[in-house]
């Protein structure tokens, strides 16, 4: 069984599991939902009725006893407005189903207003004394209606105590069967969920420690993945495998060129530029204008290939954890008059412009590795700004202090990089197009890049395409919280 059927079985028993207690349940939600409708709208609206009818009642009797003692035209239309809301409300309890039961209210109702337009009859002929006998007459009318109401609200709750019965008993058969049905579900899920973990959540799990194990250089065959299944999981492992084999191999491979780079290189290198030296000097004879420039070549090109020669060693340090910083108290205006000095005259070659400028906020001294900021860092920045810097443009070093940091900003006015290339710029050997690819091997910037996250600091990049490009360097004033020598090995694996 393949692993797309293994998760197509497990989700669709899962889901059919979960639909048909939910059908169930639904269907006895609706029943529920009909009958608190019914309460809600039938009973409900009764009792709101009812209590308003009673309400009016006693606002009628209050308003007809006002009325025979100052007969006044606004108690008379306060009178007569609460006697019709009366018969509106009995109105809506006739509206809710208790037709049967409002009869009798309605009936004393109109007895009760009968006697109302007795007693207006009697006050309007100027007999006060026979309205208040009339009055007599009908308060008895008022008193005997509480019975009534008594026999509504009776009613009421008899129908209502029927309804929420019957809600109870669906409620309690429900609430069995619901229970029963998730049990048996709940079993069976379980059931089916450890069948999925066994054969489809264990393997992935082993897999994926062994892809974070390679992905953290350890590239070593792992022997607990399922290499013999014939699923999808099988062919990812066996996949896996050569790809971890292969990994392993090609590691050992680099180790082995970076051993012959940095060891085997360096004294052919040295013996090549010692003896073009000693040419150029005379030494071996006088040598004539086409051969000085020949020994110029040379040299120039034994510099590029020992400072090639240097970063890979240097990576390779970083990557064995060899190369440390001797952290010290420097002077920052010390460091950025040595970088003037150092790059004043290969921008004066090259018809560049180059301006050093450290702004009195910032601090004096920093805690820092001295050589490796000046020639790794701000080194590595400048000798590409130059490389990347036609002639007759400008480059720029300026420092300042911001929140306890010293903030150095190095731009030019060259080539620039393009948006998307931005954030590889500090990555091994990426290179910007294959013009860079003639100009170095593209491991500065990542040594400068290690070197200052190794001082607590950070480097960021901002370049536009045709219009240069500027680094900003934060490295902290204060001691950090480490040994005075660091090892750049921490930061390279982060």
């Amino acid at each position: 069984m393949t692993l797309r059927t293994r998760l197509i079985v497990t989700i669709g028993g899962v889901a059919l599991l979960l639909v048909l207690p939910a059908l169930y349940a639904a269907q006895q939600l609706i029943r529920l939902r009909e009958i608190a409708g019914d309460v809600s709208l039938t009973h409900g609206a009764a009792y709101l009725a009812m209590g308003r009818f009673q309400a009016r009642l006693t606002e009628l009797d209050r308003l007809e006893r006002a009325y025979v003692a100052i007969p006044t035209t606004e108690i008379s239309s306060r009178r007569d407005t609460a006697l019709l809301n009366a018969r509106s409300h009995l109105a809506d309890l006739r509206a809710a189903g208790y037709g049967e039961v409002t009869e009798q209210a309605e009936q004393r109702l109109a007895m009760i207003a009968a006697g109302i337009r007795r007693i207006d009859r009697l006050i309007d002929e100027g007999q006060p004394g026979a309205a208040t006998a009339e009055l007599e007459t009908v308060k008895p009318l008022f008193t005997g209606s509480d019975s009534l109401l008594q026999q509504i609200g009776a009613e009421i709750d008899r129908r209502s105590e029927g309804d929420l019965t019957a809600a109870a008993r669906i409620s309690a058969a429900a609430l069995t069967t619901t229970l029963l049905a998730l049990v048996a579900c709940l079993f069976i899920a379980v059931l089916l969920g450890a069948w999925a973990t066994t054969t489809v959540v264990r393997p992935i799990h082993r897999l994926r420690r062994a892809m974070a194990a390679v992905a953290a250089g350890e590239f070593v065959v792992p022997t607990d993945l399922p290499y013999v299944r014939k699923d999808e999981l099988g062919d990812v492992s066996r996949s896996f495998r050569g790809m971890a084999q292969q990994l392993s191999d090609l590691d050992r491979m680099k180790a082995d060129f970076m051993s012959i780079a940095t060891h085997e290189l360096k004294t052919p290198i040295n013996v090549v530029s010692g003896y073009a030296e000693l040419m150029h000097e005379g030494i071996y004879g006088a040598v004539n204008e086409k051969q000085e420039d020949a020994l110029t070549s040379i040299q120039e090109q034994s510099r590029i290939l020992a400072q090639l020669v240097n970063q890979l060693l240097d990576i390779s340090r970083l990557e064995a954890g060899g190369m440390k910083l001797e952290m010290q108290d420097l002077d920052v205006a010390n460091l950025f008059e040595r970088v003037r000095r150092t790059f004043d005259v290969l921008a004066l070659k090259q018809d560049i412009t180059l301006a050093v400028r450290l702004d009195p906020t910032a601090p004096s001294t920093i805690y820092g590795d001295d050589d490796r900021i000046r020639d790794q860092v701000l080194g590595n920045l400048l000798a590409n700004a130059l490389k990347f810097t036609p002639a007759g443009g400008s480059i720029s070093v300026r420092g300042w202090g911001d929140d306890e940091e010293l903030v150095i900003e190095v731009s030019d006015t060259g080539a620039g990089m393009p948006e998307d290339q931005l954030p590889h710029v500090f990555d091994k050997y990426f290179q910007i197009g294959g013009q860079a690819r003639s100009k170095g091997a593209g491991l500065g910037l990542t040594i400068a890049h290690e070197i200052v996250r190794a001082h607590g600091g950070d480097i960021t990049v901002e370049s536009t395409e045709g219009s240069g490009t500027t680094f900003c360097i934060n490295l902290p004033t204060t001691r950090q919280p480490a040994s005075a020598s660091r090892t750049l090995v921490e930061h390279a694996a982060e």
